[in-house]
């Protein structure tokens, strides 16, 4: 009978884990992938035939065979073991007879520890004779079944070698990492370039690595096991949402389908309804035209009679009466007016929306004199558009739907004529957009039925450079622009010690006051984050001041940096503020909750040194833009501060230096305000150069009057247009390229 110890461990391994998984039998010559799936040397190379290549039943891991085969594969020793383990401690415990595994006869009576063989009592007297394994410890079946009661039971100790198969395998190969023995440290892992290690230590070693790695594996399988759980309640998840939405969509189409079949069947009836009325006057018309047809036809006859078979007595007997008779007929009414309705199906684009397929609209002729159009602008800034109304009507001036065709064109420079796109309101009304892509005197003109309404062509002047300034008596000392969120222009005015919210009107909104400091709030320059938070420089106080659009006070930080601050500007990648720093000659970066991150730049001429600092400006990508003025430059840093490259700021005629306030538009066009060389000093321009420095061109002409301009802000119109705080004029200026 099998040891309650044998028992124990039969049920803690468990028979399906000496099977093979391909075959479904116990292991065969099993060989193990790297992966510590093991399976018989045959089912892999039935599969390996089958394929033409080697993966992993188990997991699917491709493998690529060695030189020979399969057979060249590393066998499972350790699972071979356990096999032929296994079936003996079976056959023990199913009652059955263990024979000799040396003569293969007899009954066993002992077992060899070292060779881990069953033998009889002959093979026993020529074991213990042999010189090889005359030094092996037997023990008879009692004993051995005794010492395996009061022990835990495990494969034997001592391992033979695979090349020099009657040596023991006593030592490890640091350097080809396989147990060795002796012989083999003296034939093909010879000192000094293999090092070898005893067995054991190497084991207990390992031994204790492999615990560790059982610990780390036991928390992978329980993530693993909770992931899948997971995966399976998403799977069950999905399949029940996918149903429901399925039956959502059914129903909704069931809905629209019923909708469609109302609506289809509303304006029907509303059709039938509209033309009833009509086609019965029509059929009256036939009535009363038969009945007039009648009564000429007849009276024609008896004239004609009358006239060809008549004597003079008979002609003038009724002269009276056909007189007045033909009087009464050449008078009629033979002529239908003309004032019918048409009813004309207008179909929706947005049932979906509505749930309407569309309107019975009903045409008149109308009267071109009474037609008028509206909303024509005194002039437009280059880029904008504007919409003009067109209202049509019949005789009477009331407003209704044309029978006739609604046109429009718009004169180009080149004095040829263009259609424009004209939009239907289905009320009697049409809207023409002209937009204002150049600038110059723009022509429309409209026609109703080939006829032009009065007043055409309209003309529409489009302007270009400064088309607005405002301020001057609100504003003191300007020294920068943003645009917040909602469209309006925010100010640093720093004579008033507040930031001042104007619409691109010019109509002032709000004033934002910031008293909680030491010494008066001076803003120099503002930036806003995508959020619409307020950055603001205080150059009194050399501190950024953070605060929401309703200018309620959320943070202050820099002053243990800042020396002189000039520009703000937060990047749209990771919402960092950059700060230059005049005193310092660099730029000083901060997180978006004000932790200082590092600066970059120093004093001097070369790359990546600055002179006087001023603007600074962040693209999309994370470039950043730097107006370096007293260098008379623009130079150009990665994101993470590496130089790139540099440009001239100065015009065509060289007249223009010092760039200070800076803009980028979409990464391709840089916007700078400068100075201008050969007049007074306050004398500033605006100038605009690609991204990579080539000049394009000058915005503003010397009427414009900019003086010390500083600060500059671009909308997002298209195209853009360009806000600059005009600080010595007290005023912004607004201008259109």
């Amino acid at each position: 009978m099998a040891s309650t110890t044998e028992r124990k461990v039969l049920e803690e391994i468990g028979e399906n884990f000496l099977c093979c998984t391909i075959c479904l039998e116990h292991f065969k010559s099993p060989k193990i992938l790297a992966c510590l799936h093991t399976f018989c040397e045959k089912c892999l190379v039935t599969l390996v035939e089958k394929t033409g290549s080697l993966n992993c039943p188990e997991c699917r891991q491709q493998y690529q065979l060695p030189f020979g085969g399969v057979p060249a594969i590393k066998g499972n020793f350790f699972m071979s073991n356990l096999v032929e383990i296994f079936k003996q401690r079976l056959e023990s415990m199913q009652g059955t007879e263990i024979k000799c595994e040396a003569c293969k006869e007899n009954t066993v009576t002992h077992k060899c520890l070292e060779c881990r063989h069953y033998l009889c009592n002959i093979c026993v007297k020529a074991h213990r004779k042999l010189p090889i394994t005359q030094t092996h410890q037997l023990m008879t079946i009692e004993e051995y079944e005794t010492a395996k009661s009061t022990s835990p039971v495990t494969l034997p100790a001592v391992e033979y070698c695979n090349v020099h198969t009657n040596t023991e395998v006593k030592f490890f190969c640091e350097t080809c990492q396989v147990p060795v023995c002796t012989d083999c440290t003296v034939v093909k892992h010879r000192k000094p370039e293999h090092v070898h290690r005893d067995l054991k230590d190497a084991a207990d070693e390992y031994l204790a690595e492999l615990k560790a790695m059982v610990d780390k594996l036991q928390v992978k399988e329980k993530e693993v096991e909770k992931n899948k759980t997971l995966a399976k309640q998403i799977h069950t998840d999905l399949t029940e949402q996918s149903s429901r939405e399925e039956r959502k969509v059914r129903i909704k189409a069931e809905e629209i389908t019923k909708k469609i079949k109302r609506e289809e069947q509303r304006l029907i009836d509303e059709l039938k309804n509209n033309y009833k009325m009509e086609i019965k006057r029509a059929a009256a018309d036939i009535d009363e035209m038969e009945l007039k047809h009648g009564n000429i036809k007849s009276a024609g006859n008896y004239i004609e009679t009358l006239m060809h078979h008549g004597n003079a007595v008979q002609l003038l007997s009724t002269k009276d009466d056909v007189d007045t008779r033909f009087k009464q007929l050449i008078a009629m009414q033979t002529v239908r007016k003309a004032d019918q309705e048409d009813f004309i199906f207008a179909p929706n684009d947005d049932f979906c929306e509505n749930g309407i397929l569309g309107n019975l609209e009903s045409q008149y002729d109308i009267d071109i004199s009474k037609c008028t159009v509206q909303n024509i602008p005194e002039q437009l800034l280059k880029g904008d558009s504007a919409d003009l109304l067109i209202t049509t009507r019949d005789s009477t001036g009331k407003q209704v739907i044309p029978k006739q065709q609604v046109k429009a064109k718009v004169r180009n420079r080149d004095a040829s004529w263009e259609d424009t796109n004209i939009a239907d309101n289905r009320d009697g009304t049409y809207r023409v957009t002209v937009a204002g892509q150049s600038d110059g005197k723009y022509q429309v003109t409209m026609t109703i039925g080939d006829q032009p309404i009065p007043g055409c062509p309209f003309i529409i002047p489009v302007i270009k450079g400064l088309v607005k300034t405002f301020g001057k008596e609100e504003i003191s000392e300007p020294w920068s622009v943003a645009i917040n969120k909602d469209r309006h222009i925010v100010t640093a005015d720093s004579g008033n010690s507040q930031l001042q919210v104007i619409t691109r009107e010019g109509r002032f909104k709000e004033t934002l006051k910031y008293e909680q400091f030491q010494k008066p709030f001076k803003p120099c320059d503002i930036a806003i984050s995508s959020d619409n938070t307020y950055y603001s420089l205080d150059d009194n106080n050399k501190q950024v001041v953070v605060s929401d659009e309703n200018g309620h006070f959320i943070r202050y930080f820099g002053k243990n940096e800042l020396k002189d601050p000039w520009g703000i500007g937060i990047s749209p990648v990771d919402g960092n503020v950059y700060v230059t720093d005049k005193c310092g000659n660099c730029v000083r970066v901060y997180t978006k909750y004000g932790k200082y991150i590092r600066s970059f730049g120093s004093y001097g001429k070369g790359q990546g040194q600055f002179s006087s600092v001023w603007g600074v400006v962040i693209g999309n990508t994370g470039m950043v833009f730097v107006a370096d003025s007293s260098n008379q430059r623009i130079q150009v840093f990665n994101a993470h501060d590496k130089y790139l490259y540099s440009f001239d700021c100065k015009s065509g005629d060289g007249k223009m230096r010092n760039p200070r306030g800076i803009a980028i538009e979409n990464d391709k066009y840089i916007y700078t305000t400068a100075a201008c060389t050969g007049s007074i000093f306050s004398s500033s321009c605006l100038l605009k150069f690609q991204s990579d420095g080539q000049f394009v061109c000058r915005m503003d002409s010397a009427s414009d009057m900019l003086s010390n301009a500083t600060g500059i802000a671009l909308t997002d119109d298209v195209p853009c247009r360009v806000v600059v705080a005009n600080r010595d004029k007290n005023c912004i200026k607004m201008f259109v390229q």
